[in-house]
């Protein structure tokens, strides 16, 4: 600091007569702050700030000599392999060499992956050629000539089977004649023994089926035995039953026979028809009376409202009168007089006439215009009238092209006192014709010319075309029968061969 402060000497700032807070003035005029006042800590930093504006030298000094010394220390620690720094650089290396590593199987993998899409696209393609190659209409009967074959093939090994197998069973027919001679004797014996056990077993056999007969026949008595018992009582009781029911309806017939008795007991005698005729009467008498007590109640109830309701007519006849009166009154006062159909026909005006009226001076109107326009129109015509009036145009032209006659007349003047010229302009123009009409003629042989040599050209062009179509097809075809061939059996038969290998047939 002292260094600085003897290199640079201090400069202080200027006074602000605006600034009126803090201490900054009187730190520029010099005076001791402890006589001033109490700053504040930033106003501190101000002041440092401002008392050391001019250090930036010293400053860049001290970061040139910290950065001399930096690289003097790193020089020396730059081979010992515990420093944080080494350890750092040793971490950026293991990660930028396992990133390169990262990055260099990333591109193994996709060069294999490519290389491997590169293979199932030529495999694709080569399966799309065979399915062509299959599927080629030229080769349609190899597949059934190939089944053909193996077919005839499949059919001569079965024919050869066959003679083995019957070559086989005829030798081993023979040994089991051979055998049956031999054993004929041994089985003759073994017969009988065999027919004694057959007999012997059917013998009991039967004695066992006997047995089981007579068990049956046993157990069907039995059971017919049981059943008749069975019915037997089933009939005892429904007998039972059917004399508990007769007995059951005995007793309601009794009972049916003391309930009639009692009716009868307890029945009014009929009436006759007087009898019916005055209760009916007595009946009609009581339901008068009750009648004509109902309708005295109801009148009494309807007087109480009608006397109301009659009351307020009387009232509303009597306003009516009043205002009646009162209406006349101030009629009488306005001194209303009435107007009939006849005045109004007198003094007012008929829509029908005046719309009739109007009409007739319209059409005559209409009439005087048109006949004053031709009026007009005929002046012009004659010639008493210079300029046509406005809407009416002077479009006329000569029969021969020209605008009016005079022009006809100096045409014809022109032609008589020049005819030599007339004749060379006549003859000049046919003979631009006729260079016109060479040219085109020889435009026109040049386009036939053309025509000609590009037909002839598209015919070499289709000639070369289908010569080379041809020779297509013949090394297609021959690149096909090397396929079939592949595709054929070497020891085919020579006919189903030659046939195999008809591609166009």
């Amino acid at each position: 600091m002292s260094l600085a402060a003897a290199t640079f000497p201090p400069t202080r700032a200027r006074v602000d007569r605006r600034r009126k807070v803090g201490l900054a003035n009187a730190v520029a005029q010099g005076r001791p702050l402890y006589r001033v006042g109490i700053i504040s800590e930033s106003e501190i930093a101000d002041i440092r700030r401002l008392a050391n504006a001019d250090e930036g030298a010293f400053d860049a000094y001290r970061r040139e000599e910290d950065a001399r010394r930096r690289e003097a220390s790193k020089a020396r620690t730059d081979l010992w392999p515990d420093t944080m720094q080494a350890k750092q650089e040793a971490f950026l290396r293991r990660r930028k060499d396992d990133k390169a590593e990262e990055e260099r199987r990333a591109n193994i993998i996709l060069e294999l992956d490519a290389q491997q899409q590169e293979e199932e696209r030529r495999q694709r393609q080569a399966q799309l050629a065979l399915k062509y190659l299959k599927e080629d209409p030229r080769g349609r009967n190899v597949r059934s000539l190939l089944m053909l074959d193996e077919a005839i093939k499949d059919r001569e090994a079965q024919i050869a089977f066959k003679k083995e197998v019957k070559r086989q069973e005829a030798e081993n027919e023979k040994e089991k004649q051979e055998l049956l001679q031999r054993e004929q004797g041994e089985k003759r014996l073994t017969e009988e023994q065999e027919k004694l056990a057959r007999r012997s077993r059917n013998v009991e056999e039967k004695k066992s089926h006997l047995q089981q007969m007579l068990f049956q026949i046993a157990e069907r008595k039995r059971m017919k035995a049981e059943k008749k018992e069975m019915l037997t009582e089933v009939n005892r009781g429904a007998e039972e039953e059917k004399q508990e029911n007769q007995e059951e309806l005995m007793m309601q017939k009794e009972k049916m026979v003391a309930v009639h008795a009692y009716n009868r007991s307890i029945a009014k005698p009929p009436l006759s028809k007087h009898d019916r005729l005055r209760r009916r009467i007595q009946q009609e008498e009581g339901d008068d009376a009750a009648r004509e007590l109902q309708e005295k109640k109801i009148e009494a109830m309807k007087r109480v409202p009608m006397e109301r309701l009659k009351k307020k007519q009387e009232l509303f006849e009597n306003r009516k009168e009043q205002s009646w009166r009162m209406f006349e009154e101030e009629n009488k006062a306005m001194r209303h007089k009435e107007r009939t159909q006849d005045v109004f026909e007198q003094r007012g005006t008929s829509i029908i006439d005046s719309m009739a009226a109007g009409e007739e001076r319209r059409k005559q109107e209409a009439l005087e215009e048109r006949r004053r326009r031709q009026e007009e129109f005929l002046r012009v015509t004659n010639g008493e009238v210079e300029e046509p009036p406005e809407g009416v145009r002077r479009a006329a032209t000569h029969r021969a092209g020209f605008m009016d006659d005079e022009e006809a007349r100096q045409y014809q003047k022109e032609m008589r006192a020049h005819p030599a010229r007339v004749l060379a302009e006549q003859q000049a123009e046919a003979a631009k014709r006729r260079e016109e009409a060479e040219l085109l003629q020889h435009i026109h042989r040049l386009q036939a010319a053309e025509k000609k040599e590009n037909e002839r050209r598209e015919a070499e062009e289709l000639v070369e075309a289908r010569r080379r179509q041809r020779e297509a097809m013949e090394t297609d075809d021959e690149h096909y029968r090397t396929y079939v061939k592949s595709q054929l059996p070497s020891d085919m038969d020579p006919y189903l061969y030659a046939k195999a290998m008809k591609l166009h047939c």
